[in-house]
């Protein structure tokens, strides 16, 4: 088993696919997502079968995900609504959905010496046409990753003038339990739960102390790295709140030079601009963008007055980009062309490209490139007192990459390596093999540590973590304020520095 230590991520998600960016010394926090099933064929019927558009199984928790789709769905009791395109024989349908709930043999819901997922279903017909069917999984056996299931299929049912239905999309399920968002203060107390989420999600953080996060789960699901499209939400800390989106939001944005650069930390698209007005909380928050062309990747300044953008004439041509800086108050638009040599970065595990980041610290803004065949980062530095763009050398020669995070006066500064640096470059720590440090405590030279530890032998191995704190300034690391199950990860911390927001179906245990 890997002892890989996932910081700020839920273990399913690539953050290539997420929204491009990743953590300091962490893994992606939010990934790429498994690419949606296409219906099963189905064989040729002897009589006309209903039209499959007329047809279909919603899950009421989200009815945004509709057969066909095999995805990631809690096992608590679920309703789906089944619409069927003409009258059908009632008891023929709850037949068939009786014989194809519970997968065998090869299928998802059945393991090698392991038992069968088993349901027990429950039919409220609205109509001879519409039926609401509620499942309780009654047994289980959940293993380290998420593979069984159950199914919702209707094929083999009969029609009410005796027709059968025949390759019809199945909505097949795979079960996890879904987590909780918990408070845990980092020098001990009470741990709070502050949300309890109804499905599985992934999560993936924007500015730091931000009180919101961006959750998005799949559309499908498979034991692979498959790029699914995903559903979007957005995630208050505080309140506890999961709002679903219509619509893509991203941490940096990619796509046509008009949009919305919202000051939590995310942008969308201009023709999103409707759906968000509707759905986002306090949507008229949000600032347009219009630039022309293509944008490559965006971010806000430190002070939240401008956006920062890398932009080309289209999307085909993804090298040597213009820098925009667009001032959101004087709605005025700085370009410094062709400013940003090398290529936008690609994703190692799809076509897809990885937004360029832009991250502020006051006095100058840090992003970077790609050279076309090595791959090597090409670190760029935007000055706001001389208005130029310079290459700079960070202090680690064969990093993959340079990005940083810092505390609030700039003196220490955390890289995506995991290792801290002085200001000045000068090496500080280096977390152990099995230590990742993750997000600095705001008004403090403290970060947040998370070490791993195995609690036994054999297979497969038992483990959790420990949550410590690490002092810059005196280079020590404290004892655990907090111990995690092997499942949890770290979304970030409170805007004061005093707590870390962690996700995870087992409550966090505060350290005595």
């Amino acid at each position: 088993m890997s002892k890989t230590i996932v910081i700020a991520a839920l273990c399913l998600m690539l953050a290539a696919g997420a929204a491009g960016t990743q953590l300091p010394g962490g893994a992606p926090s939010v990934p790429g997502a498994p690419a949606p099933q296409e219906p099963k064929p189905g064989v040729e019927p002897e009589r006309p079968e209903p039209a499959e558009q007329g047809f279909s199984i919603r899950l009421e928790a989200d009815p945004r995900l509709q057969a066909p789709v095999r995805t990631l769905v809690a096992p608590r009791k679920q309703t789906f609504t089944l619409t069927f395109a003409e009258a059908m024989d009632r008891a023929s349908v709850e037949a068939a959905l009786r014989k194809n709930a519970e997968p065998s043999g090869t299928q998802p819901g059945m393991a090698p010496d392991s038992e069968p997922v088993r349901v027990k279903l429950a039919y409220r017909w609205q109509s001879d046409r519409k039926l609401q069917l509620e499942v309780e999984v009654l047994s289980w056996k959940p293993g380290p990753y998420p593979v069984y299931g159950y199914h919702v299929d209707a094929n083999g049912a009969r029609t009410a003038d005796g027709g059968e239905l025949r390759g019809q999309p199945v909505f097949e399920t795979v079960l996890q339990y879904p987590a909780s968002v918990w408070k845990v203060p980092v020098g001990g107390g009470t741990v709070v739960r502050t949300g309890e989420l109804a499905e599985p999600y992934a999560f993936h953080g924007l500015q730091a102390g931000s009180r919101y996060v961006l959750a998005a789960k799949t559309t499908g699901y498979c034991e692979c790295d498959a790029p699914f499209p995903r559903l979007y939400s957005l995630y208050d800390l505080d309140k506890g709140v999961m709002t679903d989106l219509s619509f893509r939001p991203m941490a940096s944005y990619e796509g046509a030079g008009d949009l919305y650069a919202d000051p939590r930390g995310f942008f969308y698209g201009a023709d999103a601009a409707d759906a968000a007005a509707k759905e986002l909380p306090e949507g008229a928050l949000a600032k347009r963008v219009a630039v022309g062309g293509y944008v490559h990747g965006s971010g806000w300044s430190k002070d939240g007055t401008k956006v920062l953008l890398a932009v080309s004439s289209a999307k085909e041509q993804d090298e040597n980009l213009d820098l925009v800086i667009y001032d959101t108050v004087n709605l005025t638009v700085q370009r410094l062309p062709g400013v940003l040599k090398g290529r936008v970065e690609h994703s190692q595990v799809s076509d897809d490209r990885i937004p360029v980041t832009f991250r502020d610290n006051g006095s100058e803004v840090r992003t970077a490139m790609r050279e076309d065949e090595a791959l090597t980062e090409i670190p760029y530095v935007y000055s706001w007192s001389t208005g130029k763009v310079t290459q700079w050398d960070p202090p680690m020669k064969e990093a993959y990459s340079s990005d940083y995070t810092e505390t609030d006066d700039g003196r220490y500064r955390l890289y995506q390596n995991g290792e801290v640096y002085t200001r000045e470059g000068t090496l500080k720590f280096q977390p152990p093999v099995q230590s990742s440090l993750s997000f600095w405590l705001a008004g403090s030279h403290r970060a947040v540590l998370q070490e791993y530890v195995e609690t036994g032998s054999g297979e497969p191995v038992t483990f959790h973590y420990e949550l410590k704190t690490y002092d810059a300034d005196t280079n020590r690391t404290s004892g655990a304020f907090a111990k995690l199950s092997g499942q949890s990860s770290l979304l970030g911390t409170d805007a004061r520095g005093e707590s870390v927001y962690v996700v995870s179906a087992a409550a966090p245990e505060p350290w005595k």
